[in-house]
């Protein structure tokens, strides 16, 4: 942890506010790792996969709209979304790639939501 001494006070890292004048400000930024980028490949499979991929690309683009900002109500949003294409590509048996996908999505989803 950083240290920093001015004459007889010393700081230990953080962020110090000392009267009215200071303000603190915090950026988060969310790191995507390997599941994200699972997830957007399962996606694309989906996409290549589905017998008529506009029928399955709104559902698709709110799964990626999602994954930005992974909170509670995205994923509500990412699992009602997985239960639409289940029910669009489940009884094309054509679409077998995109079916399993789905299910690789709802595991990664289930095991590591939020990111």
């Amino acid at each position: 942890m950083a240290e920093q001494r001015f004459e007889n006070f010393t700081f230990h890292g953080g962020q110090q506010v000392f009267g009215d004048r200071n303000t603190v400000s915090q950026t988060n930024n969310f790191y995507y790792g390997d599941q994200r980028d699972e997830i957007l490949g399962h996606l694309e499979t989906i996409r290549s996969a589905a017998p008529e991929p506009a029928v399955v690309e709104p559902e698709i683009v709110i799964i990626e709209q999602a994954l930005e900002h992974p909170t509670a109500e995205a994923r509500s949003r990412v699992e009602h979304a997985l239960g639409q294409l289940r029910h669009k590509l489940g009884t094309v048996q054509s679409a077998t790639e995109a079916v399993a996908a789905i299910g690789a999505i709802a595991a990664v989803v289930a095991q590591y939501w939020p990111f």
